[in-house]
């Protein structure tokens, strides 16, 4: 590859902190607003023009249940059940799918105790909130490199309309989903040896409703060859009855790297045009439609993680294993989609469904025993923390996981408690004056449940 050399600059330090928050997602989010709540000084790096992430940005509008499989017992509290309330409190905020009182259905293929978000409504909560825990926010600002002394994390080099900058802090948590900043200090990256989860490209339109059996005729087999993969799901907009969030799952490339992000992207829109058209074509109504809004970024699965100091297994998740360093609890499934877009959810009751890429779905045994199953499964604190990096902690989707654990931990309400531990480890190490891999995890727990989360 042929180069060119930069000259050396002096850099300006915009900002001295006690811990810097790489990826303004709802994780990263998260993990700012928990460690300025302690009395920590945060700033917070996101290079789109609003936080929350693939949530907001994405048009992802649906967080899965905050219970067990039961429904009965709550597991996920923390800022995750702050923000459900405080887009209670907005008309047309959110949308709350519960069973009838009395119903017990059963959690394997239930559609029930999710959250449909406003993700506009939720991307001024997120400012508020931010603002409000006194957070310095960085918007349309990207992250460009670590600076290192004597071998250690000193400062990270960002880059946005003011030029190039450095912000110092003594403590940094990388939530950039892709692991940048882990990366580019040394620790080990990995890939899972199956073909990573294809990426899904969110757009609204408006006259849904109208429409007949739409997901139907998405499904067929020319309808796939002309958008080139899966119709994904769809949800209706708070409070805009005609107004469909719609999804398009594609790409089982690594986004990650540029060039494939960019070809992913505009595919993407490629295939919502196509789709609208066989809706023109076939629906009596299909001219009715009208895009009125695509996602300002693709919504990535999976792309890499980082090695850290204990990688959650496949068993650990649907065998409910517990650990003494629990800081995140869930209840979804493991759901792999193949790059055949084939989709596989092995749920902790033993049973297993595959689907087809035209909606079909059989059901399987992957427990041949008798039990007794797990209600909910837990992440520990290990496979935040970084091996020998002793200033720096990992949330997000690069967290340690194999692929089958990743199927499950990947989704946001998950991910949202990674970033609340990173935040309140990271101000844990700041107040014993100590590193992240000496932090106490029971004092972690302790200061997590008082601060909101459940610990169990």
């Amino acid at each position: 590859m042929d180069t060119i050399r930069e000259p050396a600059r002096n850099i300006p330090v915009v900002q001295d902190v006690d811990i810097v928050v790489l990826g303004g997602g709802c994780t990263g989010v998260f993990a700012a607003i928990r460690a300025a709540r302690l009395g920590a000084k945060v700033a917070i790096v996101e290079a789109a023009n609003a936080f929350g992430g693939t949530a907001t940005n994405g048009f992802v509008c649906i967080w899965h249940t905050l219970t067990d499989t039961t429904f009965k017992k709550q597991i996920i509290a923390g800022l995750t059940q702050e923000m459900i309330d405080r887009l209670r409190r907005i008309p047309n905020g959110i949308r709350i799918h519960m069973p009838p009182e009395g119903d017990n259905v059963p959690y394997r293929g239930a559609n029930y105790h999710n959250y449909h978000l406003n993700t506009e409504e939720m991307k001024i909560e997120l400012d508020q909130m931010i603002l409000e825990a006194g957070v310095t926010p960085y918007l349309h600002t990207r992250y460009a490199a670590p600076y290192m002394e004597d071998g250690k994390l000193k400062a990270v080099i960002i880059e946005n309309r003011s030029g190039r900058s450095a912000i110092r802090a003594k403590y940094f948590i990388d939530a950039t989903a892709d692991g940048y900043l882990g990366a580019d200090v040394g620790m080990e990256v990995y890939y899972h040896d199956t073909c990573v989860l294809p990426a899904t490209m969110g757009a609204r339109v408006w006259g849904w409703n109208n429409l007949t059996e739409p997901n139907k005729r998405l499904r067929t087999p020319e309808s796939q060859k002309r958008i080139g993969g899966r119709a994904g799901w769809d949800d209706m907009v708070p409070g805009a009855d005609n107004v469909c969030s719609w999804f398009k799952s594609q790409f089982p490339e690594d986004c990650s790297k540029a060039d494939v992000l960019t070809r992913g992207e505009m595919d993407a829109r490629r295939a919502i045009r196509e789709m609208m058209n066989i809706f023109r074509e076939q629906d009596p109504h299909g001219n009715e439609l009208s895009l009125v809004a695509l996602a300002s970024m693709i919504g990535i699965r999976e792309t890499r993680q980082l090695k850290c100091t204990y990688q959650v297994k496949t068993d650990d998740i649907l065998y409910g294993h517990e650990f003494e360093d629990a800081i995140a609890y869930c209840s979804y499934p493991s759901d792999i989609h193949t790059a055949q877009h084939i989709s596989i959810f092995r749920y902790l009751d033993g049973g297993e469904r595959r689907g087809s890429p035209q909606g079909e779905s059989i059901y399987v045994r992957w427990r041949d025993d008798d039990g007794p199953y797990p209600t909910y499964w837990q992440l520990p604190y290990r496979c935040l923390l970084p091996e020998k990096v002793e200033n720096l902690l990992i949330c997000g989707r690069a967290i340690d996981t194999d692929k089958g654990a990743f199927g499950a931990a990947r989704v946001m309400i998950c991910l949202n408690q990674t970033g609340e531990a990173c935040g309140v480890a990271a101000y844990e190490a700041l107040n014993n004056n100590s590193t992240v891999q000496k932090v106490d995890p029971a004092a972690l727990r302790q200061r997590m449940q008082a601060g909101g989360s459940i610990m169990l």
